[in-house]
């Protein structure tokens, strides 16, 4: 069975040419790690020929010194994966499409807000937050079970969107 996200995603990404995939988070903090863990399960999994369709960057805590290669690459999607706290069950995912208008509603703050003002200033691409609900964020502490599900999940997600090989 298909959950909503991926239906939503999927209608998203259709005429897509290039994509973007930023996992943040920080690596010590437990399910916090959630995004770069996403990064690196499509690192080892993405053929050669979808990694010319899909970027995929690790951005730590720090995603603005990313700005110069996502323009580079010229994506017309960005998805940032994250750990975020939705009040929901541990390991639900959910995804949202961010604009001007709505981020000026909710306030983002600090380093992301202004990541994504000079994105959106400079760049035509959609931009869209993967946020998976994490179960714990000790630090210290490695990825939990049901966090490295859903990490696997939107993995297999990206891995099934554009085909191994050209047609």
């Amino acid at each position: 069975m298909t959950a909503d996200w991926e239906k939503y995603l999927r209608k998203e990404l259709r005429g897509m040419e290039k994509i973007v995939i930023l996992g943040t988070g920080n690596a010590l903090e437990a399910d916090d790690a959630a995004g770069l863990y996403v990064a690196s399960l499509l690192d080892s999994k993405l053929s050669r020929y979808q990694k010319s369709r899909i970027k995929v960057l690790r951005a730590y805590e720090v995603i603005d010194i990313y700005l110069k290669k996502i323009k580079r690459f010229k994506p017309t999607h960005l998805l940032i994966v994250d750990a975020v706290d939705l009040k929901k069950k541990p390991g639900t995912i959910m995804v949202e499409r961010l604009d001007t208008e709505k981020r000026r509603k909710r306030k983002i703050g600090g380093e992301f807000s202004n990541f994504l003002e000079k994105l959106s200033s400079e760049t035509a691409c959609k931009i869209y937050i993967i946020g998976l609900q994490p179960q714990r964020l000790d630090f210290g502490h490695p990825i939990t079970p049901v966090i490295k599900e859903a990490c696997r999940q939107v993995a297999d997600f990206f891995t099934s969107l554009i085909s191994r090989k050209p047609e």
